[in-house]
């Protein structure tokens, strides 16, 4: 399910804009204030934020606090103003849709419905594949090759279950075998490992040619898996 955040004081907002989001299958949730929207920014993820600023003087620091978000930065910001002043502020800070009041429910959902695919497309771009593909991984400072297993694989990360431990910030260089029968080349760092036979990494695709071919296989994963589905953490 994509997730939206809403910050406003105005009920009459949220009802119209929580009614038309589960239309879409979007589950839409509320904050009262700045440092509420600063605190579930910084615990959930969300594709989208609507901001009110003709109800919350706040709107535009609640709007920063997002952007700063490592997990919420790219989100798709909704703006709610209706005077010039506050219409300029809202765009000055590159919000993608805006609303005048009064609020109109088809406006809503034509809106919602526009934003639907940039939403997604956040939701794919943080995508984990919980997968068990054979990997070999070649420590680059021994060249020592290990056959493991992944667990979940992102566009630049995966989740591996290795016979050995690692050291965080090592070098790797990675070969993926996707069902199809392609290798994936990369080179990776280890960002973590457990010391029970885990380990977490960061990739890069050796070429635009690898980058292509994995991405359209975790396209073709994400248009499978149910809206509902949590995605998977590395390490899960």
């Amino acid at each position: 399910m994509l997730h939206v955040l809403l910050l406003t004081a105005d009920p009459l907002l949220v009802s119209t804009f929580t009614s038309a989001s589960k239309e879409l299958g979007i589950e839409a949730q509320c904050a009262d204030n700045c440092q509420q929207i600063s605190e579930q920014i910084g615990r959930a993820k969300y594709q989208g934020v609507v901001l009110d600023f003709d109800t919350v003087s706040d709107a535009r620091p609640a709007l920063a606090s997002v952007r700063e978000s490592p997990s919420n930065k790219n989100a798709i910001v909704f703006a709610v103003a209706t005077s010039p002043k506050r219409m300029d502020d809202a765009l000055a800070d590159r919000a993608h849709f805006l609303l005048r009041r009064p609020i109109e429910t088809a406006t809503v959902k034509a809106t919602l419905y526009t934003a639907y695919d940039l939403m997604l497309g956040q939701r794919r771009r943080h995508f984990r594949c919980t997968a068990q593909l054979t990997v070999r991984l070649t420590a680059t400072n021994l060249g020592v090759h290990l056959e493991c297993l992944t667990m979940n694989i992102s566009s630049n990360g995966m989740g591996v279950r290795t016979p050995v431990p690692f050291k965080p910030a090592e070098t790797l260089d990675i070969a993926l075998r996707l069902p199809d029968g392609f290798t994936v080349r990369a080179m990776g760092i280890v960002v973590w490992d457990d010391k029970h036979g885990k380990c977490g990494l960061n990739f890069q695709c050796s070429t635009p040619e690898m980058r292509h071919m994995l991405d359209s296989w975790l396209d073709s994963q994400f248009a499978s898996t149910p809206l509902g589905q949590k995605e998977a953490k590395i390490g899960d």
